[in-house]
Parts: structure tokens; sequence; C-alpha cells
């Protein structure tokens, strides 16, 4: 849970700095999105506690960036990405925990003292 949730706040910093430079939202999207993946596959049972601490901190970056007046490059764009965020983070983590379980699961079956 340690490791996750460290790799949850350096995640975060990546994608908090990326939605502030990107003048379009797709790429933002696609990050947290895969970002929300991996951490549902690192943890599969718990990993939506990771996904709602990276969905916390995606807002409290953009309200300190409103609080510090640092400006984006593009406004609109850093607040529809930052608004939009937990659909992404919150699919990601259950695809992600989906597929592991799918993996693991499937390990069970082939392995020699099932048969």
């Amino acid at each position: 849970m340690i490791r996750n949730t460290l790799l949850g706040f350096l995640f975060t910093g990546i994608i908090i700095s990326i939605n502030f430079y990107s003048d379009i939202v797709h790429i933002p999207l696609l990050f947290i999105f895969i970002c929300a993946l991996i951490l549902g596959y690192l943890q599969p049972e718990k990993g939506w506690i990771s996904v709602l601490q990276l969905i916390v901190g995606i807002f409290a970056g953009f309200f300190f960036c409103q609080w510090m007046k640092v400006t984006p490059v593009k406004f609109t764009v850093f607040q529809f990405i930052t608004y939009i965020s937990p659909l992404p983070c919150l699919f990601g983590g259950f695809m992600g925990s989906y597929f592991n379980k799918a993996i693991n699961q499937n390990d069970d079956r082939r392995s020699p003292k099932n048969r």
C-alpha cells in the first residue's frame, strides 16, 4: 500500500504538470487513464483507494495553481481536464484490477497443483 501511495503521488505530480502545459485534452486524459490503469493493476483489491488519492491530488493541484495565481497554457483546458479526470481515473482503476484478476485467474487454472 505504501508503494502505491508513493507511486500515486508521483503520478499526481506528473499529471498536474502535463495538464498545466497541455493545450489539448486528449493526451492528459490518456495519461490519467494509463496511470489509473497501472495503479489498479498493482493493487487489484484496494486499488480504488489509490485512484481516489489520485483524483484528490489532481483537484488539489488545480486549486493550488489557482491559489498561487499561476497561469497555465490554456486555463479552460486545464479546468476541463481537472473536472473530468474522475471518469478516466475510476474507469482505469477498475480496468486495471479487472485485468490483474483475469490474468491471475487464468494462471491459477493452469498450475500443476490444480490438475
